[in-house]
């Protein structure tokens, strides 16, 4: 497909894009690569007065696009950085092919882009979900959901938890997580919600000898897959598209620092080595921004 489109490539461009075929890299990545490239190539002739090519090309040229970018087609900053990305590619490619000995993309920085929460559901969508598990669900696949809801647990987590590794008194109940980030443990209080649907579970659990929390119809252990499938099922019952394991885990995260809980405690409860790495989850949401702006509206007159 590559070679057929060769009359409308610059020379330089066309032995990029082959070097890229070999390394096997996505269909997709290549495609994007050739857009994203090519749209420098096609720019940079009214701009310098001279054909492109890869030695032709400067720093100044560079932060010249930059500004194009930004100012007259008024792109984002993921789609400028993802423009940058492609050219830091060609130019490397181009320094080891020889036609350049010098990269005119080390002096030119990106855009920082506004950081931004990750994806959670709003509490009423994650209730929505449990309620159509506690309405058609098995005590297996409710547990499971209680479990990511009220715990945060990674998938991998879930998976690997094994019954010696739960504790569930009347009033209490701890987990023992073990952790595949780190090799550190850390033990996971259990509230009544979760510590209903596990006992409710239990009773049910398939007699075999695999000593694994969660297990499927023939007695193995439960993979990622078929968590995802849980997930996914009951999601979908509710009208909440897309939804994954890990979406559960950040809305956990998001819901417990909005009830008050401090950024040292909810490090702890997600495993994090890094307390940075818990803060992605103080970034207001579109909908905490949203919601922020409407307080201000008028109230109605009596």
């Amino acid at each position: 497909m590559i070679v057929s489109m060769s009359k409308e490539l610059p020379p330089d461009i066309m032995p990029f894009l082959h070097d890229l075929g070999r390394r096997d890299l996505a269909a997709k990545t290549i495609a994007a690569y050739r857009i994203d490239v090519l749209a420098f190539a096609r720019w940079f002739p009214d701009s310098a007065g001279e054909p492109f090519s890869a030695r032709a090309v400067t720093p100044t040229d560079l932060r010249d696009y930059k500004s194009y970018l930004r100012i007259v087609e008024r792109r984002q900053a993921a789609t400028l950085n993802r423009r940058f990305a492609a050219l830091r590619a060609f130019f490397r490619w181009a320094r080891g092919a020889g036609l350049i000995t010098e990269l005119p993309t080390e002096s030119v920085r990106g855009v920082p882009a506004a950081p931004r929460s990750p994806k959670a559901l709003a509490k009423r969508d994650v209730d929505r979900l449990i309620r159509e598990a506690e309405r058609h669900g098995q005590p297996r696949n409710l547990a499971i959901l209680q479990l990511l809801r009220h715990t945060g647990l990674r998938v991998g987590e879930l998976c690997n938890l094994r019954l010696d590794d739960l504790t569930i008194s009347e009033r209490r109940g701890t987990l023992l997580v073990r952790s595949g980030k780190g090799d550190k443990d850390r033990t996971v209080p259990l509230n009544n919600d979760v510590r209903r649907a596990v006992t409710a579970y239990l009773p049910v659990r398939p007699l075999v000898t695999d000593d694994h929390l969660f297990v499927g119809q023939r007695g193995d252990p439960l993979q990622p897959q078929g968590v995802q499938l849980v997930v996914r099922k009951y999601a979908r019952r509710a009208g909440l598209p897309d939804v994954t394991p890990h979406i559960l885990r950040h809305s956990f995260a998001k819901h417990i620092l909005d009830a008050g809980e401090d950024l040292a405690t909810v490090q702890r409860l997600l495993g994090h080595e890094r307390l940075e790495t818990t803060a992605i989850y103080t970034q207001p949401t579109a909908r905490d921004l949203e919601q922020a702006v409407r307080r201000l509206e008028a109230e109605p007159e009596a």
